[in-house]
């Protein structure tokens, strides 16, 4: 290895060492845990809460907290699903088949334990591929011109398009309304005033921060709100199980370890593919232990393997999920994307020469990342009895300080009464959105990328004299086009055999 490759990283892991970093990390999974426990509150909604708080402080503790968040979060989903029946996050719902029978069979430490334990070795498989793959591959990206990542933006919209709403043209008019809204604010070139109604609050654009907490931490305030008013006056939620039961063996974890092994892999995979995801990865993972299992018959039953499979596949998604964002600037999932937002609040700009020009905070961010799968391990084994509690809360409780969170957050970033304006707006569209099937991420994502895609088409188009043809003469460039052809008629001709078979 390179002896310049050595100190750096040498450096790296002695900052990711440092008090302060590890603190951060230790900080980020315990609230993490604590919100990913919560019925409702999802990791993305846990991170965009998280974003204000760390405004003041360096981008290396602020990334810390929030990936470490996002990793507590979404293991702490899986804590009411299998107390409660009710997945505390989307990707812990299938979770929820074999871990809440295990509970009321008196087994939910036993499923609890196993859970943590598959969440650890799916976290730590995942970032030991980011720590190797992420450099190579950005290596690669260098090579990029103008035109290659413009066709690889468009890519990754169309695959998020079709991924995240129940139908792609929903997912197609989101992402469109996203590009629009990113190009508000004064042209980058012109300087000329586009689409700000007179508004000189939106000469600079839309802030990203109160937009992300309205379109999807707010919204979902009105979705459960709306939800509470509905259930007064039905039957009650589930009867919380009781805490307790034997703790889990080597035996179970030795029985367990080949379906924690596939499903890391396949979890990983499912993070490094743009618009894929955790949700889809855990139903992925807990297929593939029931079908290769010798006894099917069990899962649903209270099957300690298909809760394995679950939590090690969702969180097997976090690491390699860095590798499109860190590499190519290119966000995969929603929670990915409120974090690349983080980065550009901290003035890093994510994509191929992001490794070149910090590569002592990238590598040190790659060290806490493995460091946090430690503290994923040893923080929340206290913790369990306390984040059942919260997760057995009336969410009627719970809704106003969210609500007043996200009101201190988009008024905090620029301290503007115009953001939270903005804020309740999306917090509007956001809820409709859901009603509706289509998706937030696709617009969110839209708007991040919409600028990125704009400055290079534009370089791409000048720097061939206005030939468009060099989007297709271009071989990476051409290869990002037609996988994004091949994506959407994909998915397109899958989407129509489902209704008809439906």
């Amino acid at each position: 290895m390179d002896v310049s490759i050595l100190g750096i990283l040498a450096d790296a892991f002695g900052t990711a060492l440092l008090p302060a970093n590890l603190l951060a990390v230790a900080l980020g999974v315990g609230a993490g845990v604590i919100l990913g426990a919560i019925p409702g509150l999802s990791g993305t909604m846990a991170i965009a809460l998280m974003i204000p708080l760390t405004f003041h402080w360096s981008p290396l503790f602020s990334i810390s907290i929030l990936m470490g968040c996002w990793k507590g979060s979404v293991f702490g989903g899986s804590i009411s699903a299998i107390l409660l029946n009710t997945p505390g996050t989307p990707e812990a719902a299938p979770t929820a088949a074999d871990g809440y029978p295990l509970a009321r069979q008196g087994k939910a430490m036993q499923a609890m334990t196993m859970a943590l334990v598959a969440s650890v070795f799916g976290a730590l498989f995942s970032d030991g591929l980011l720590f190797i793959g992420a450099p190579a591959i950005s290596e690669l990206a260098v090579k990029f011109g103008p035109a290659d990542l413009t066709s690889l933006i468009l890519m990754s919209l169309v695959i998020v398009a079709g991924t995240g709403s129940q139908s792609i043209l929903k997912g197609l008019i989101a992402t469109a309304i996203g590009l629009v809204l990113g190009s508000i604010g004064l042209d980058p070139m012109t300087a000329e005033r586009r689409l700000t109604l007179g508004i000189h609050d939106l000469d600079q654009g839309l802030d990203l921060l109160a937009m992300t907490i309205g379109l999807l931490v707010m919204s979902e305030v009105f979705v459960q709100f709306r939800e509470v008013l509905a259930e007064r006056g039905s039957a009650a939620a589930p009867v919380p199980t009781r805490f307790g039961g034997a703790w889990l063996s080597f035996r179970d974890i030795r029985r367990s370890a080949g379906v924690i092994f596939r499903s890391s892999i396949i979890g990983s995979i499912c993070g490094a593919l743009p618009g894929v995801g955790s949700i889809t990865a855990a139903f992925m993972g807990y297929d593939q232990a029931r079908v290769t299992s010798g006894h099917p018959e069990t899962f649903g039953k209270g099957e300690l393997k298909g809760v394995a499979a679950a939590e090690s596949a969702n969180n097997a998604v976090c690491g390699t999920a860095l590798v499109p964002m860190i590499t190519l600037g290119i966000p995969g999932s929603l929670s990915v994307a409120i974090i690349m937002g983080a980065f550009m609040i901290h003035g890093l700009a994510p994509g191929p020469l992001l490794m070149t020009e910090e590569p002592e905070f990238v590598y040190a961010l790659f060290a806490l990342l493995l460091i946090s799968d430690i503290f994923l391990l040893l923080i929340p084994l206290p913790l369990l009895p306390l984040a059942a509690r919260l997760g057995s809360l009336p969410r009627a409780l719970l809704l106003p300080p969210i609500a007043f969170f996200c009101l201190v957050g988009a008024y905090s970033t620029n301290q503007s009464i115009f953001d939270v304006k903005v804020m309740v707006v999306f917090a509007v569209i956001g809820y409709f959105f859901k009603r509706w099937g289509i998706s937030p991420a696709a617009l969110l994502i839209a708007f991040i990328l919409g600028p990125l895609a704009e400055g290079n088409l534009r370089l791409a188009l000048t720097l061939s004299a206005g030939d468009a043809t060099v989007f297709l003469t271009r071989p990476f460039s051409a290869l990002f086009l037609a996988i994004g052809a091949a994506s959407l008629i994909w998915m397109s001709v899958g989407r129509r055999r489902y209704v008809e078979a439906g």
